[in-house]
C-alpha cells in the first residue's frame, strides 16, 4: 500500500472521481454493445487528458475506493501506462448478440502483428489504432481448456492493493488458458496456482477483474468455483487487450528466442481477454460451440449457447460497451468455428 501522499493525486481526486469510471468512460463516446467494426471505432477516439498516471493517497480502503477514485488505478511511483490501465479497469457488458471466438493460429497473428516497440515508454496511447485494428477494445472469445487460475498481487491498475481475503477480493483473477487438450491433464488439482512451466508457457491470459465481479458476478465468480473448471473445456469472452507491460522476452515466449528466454517466459502471448465478461465450463469435455451443455461458472447448469467465426478487426466483431449496464446473463453466442485474424 502507498503510504505518501501527492499533490497531483489529490487534483486527479477532484477533477475526475465525480465521474469515474462510468462517466469518464461516457465521455469517450464509446460505442454501444454488438455495434459492427467497434474495435476499429476506437481509432477515432482521442485519450482523454485526464487519463493520467498518479500517485495513490493513503489507506485506499479496498478496490471499490479504488475504483471510484481512479479510473486509471494508482501508484506509489505513478510510473505506469495509464492508458493501458483504463482500458484494464473498463466495465463492458457482456455482449447480448454473437461474438467472433479465437483459436491458437489468431493468437499467433496477433503475435506477428503486434507492434515491435509497444511498451516501449508507457506508450500504448501512441499505439492504440494500430492496436484497435488489430481488435483490441472489442470483445472476442476463447474455447480451450482450463490450466491454471490464482488470485494476484499487487498491481497499479487495482491502486497495488493485495487481498485481505483468501478469495482475493481486491485482486484480479489471473486465469490461463490454452488450446492442447494433452497439456490440460497435467493440471495442479491440489494447487492450481502452481501449474507447471509448460502449462503457464501455451496459455493465453483471460482476467476477471474485482470491480467487475462485483459489478455482476459477485457471488459466482470465485477461486472456489473455478475448481470444478481446471482441466476442462471453457468458453470464455472478454474485452480483447494487448498487455503491452509484458512486451518483453523475459515474460511474452512469443519474443522468447534464446534458450534461456524460452525457459524463463510465462505466458504465450500478451494479448488477453482482459476484463472476462462470460466464463462457462463443460465438464465432460464434448462441448461444442454451439452445444446447450456449457455451464456458467457458479450456476450448475445455465446455458451460454454457441459461438461465431470471424476476425478480429473486421466488420461484426462483437463491439463492446464500456459501461456497466445490463445483465452478462444471457448472451447469446452463435454457432460457428474459432478463426485466424
Amino acid at each position: 500500500m502507498p503510504t505518501s501522499k501527492s499533490q497531483t493525486s489529490k487534483t486527479f481526486r477532484r477533477h475526475v472521481a465525480p465521474f469515474a469510471p462510468l462517466a469518464l468512460a461516457l465521455a469517450m463516446g464509446q460505442l454501444p454493445a454488438n455495434k459492427p467494426g467497434a474495435g476499429a471505432e476506437l481509432t477515432k477516439m482521442e485519450v482523454p487528458d485526464n487519463v493520467t498516471a498518479v500517485a495513490c493517497e493513503e489507506n485506499i480502503a479496498d478496490f471499490r475506493e479504488c475504483h471510484d477514485n481512479y479510473p486509471t488505478g494508482c501508484s506509489q511511483a505513478a510510473g505506469y501506462d495509464a492508458y493501458l490501465n483504463y482500458l484494464k479497469n473498463l466495465t463492458p457488458s457482456a455482449p447480448l448478440g454473437g461474438v467472433n471466438f479465437l483459436d491458437q493460429p489468431a493468437f499467433d497473428n496477433l503475435n506477428s502483428n503486434t507492434p515491435e516497440n509497444l511498451g516501449q515508454g508507457n506508450n500504448h496511447a501512441d499505439l492504440k489504432e494500430d492496436l484497435a485494428r488489430l481488435g483490441e477494445g472489442s470483445q472476442y472469445g476463447i474455447i480451450g481448456y482450463l490450466y491454471y487460475f490464482q488470485a494476484t498481487g499487487a498491481e497499479s491498475s487495482n491502486c497495488e492493493l493485495t487481498g485481505p481475503d483468501k478469495e482475493g477480493g481486491n485482486v484480479d483473477f489471473h486465469i490461463g488458458v490454452g488450446f492442447d487438450q494433452s497439456l490440460a491433464s497435467q493440471a495442479n488439482q491440489n494447487a492450481p496456482s502452481k501449474p507447471p512451466k509448460q502449462l503457464q508457457q501455451h496459455s493465453v491470459i483471460v482476467e476477471m477483474t474485482p470491480h467487475y465481479r462485483a459489478e455482476f458476478h459477485s457471488s459466482d465468480w470465485t477461486l472456489a468455483n473455478l475448481k470444478p473448471a481446471l482441466g476442462h473445456k471453457v468458453k470464455v469472452v472478454g474485452q480483447l487487450l494487448s498487455d503491452s507491460e509484458h512486451n518483453k522476452p523475459a515474460d511474452n515466449c512469443a519474443l522468447a528466442s534464446t534458450a534461456a528466454q524460452k525457459s524463463h517466459c510465462w505466458r504465450y502471448s500478451i494479448w488477453e481477454l482482459h476484463p472476462v465478461t462470460i466464463f462457462a465450463y463443460c465438464k465432460d469435455d464434448s462441448c461444442t460451440p454451439d452445444s446447450n451443455d456449457w455451464i456458467s461458472l457458479g450456476t450448475g447448469g445455465d446455458s451460454v449457447g454457441g459461438a461465431s467465426s470471424g476476425n478480429p478487426g473486421e466488420t461484426g466483431g462483437g463491439g463492446t460497451a464500456h459501461r456497466p449496464h445490463g445483465s452478462p446473463r444471457g448472451a447469446e453466442l452463435r454457432p460457428g468455428a474459432a478463426s485466424q485474424p
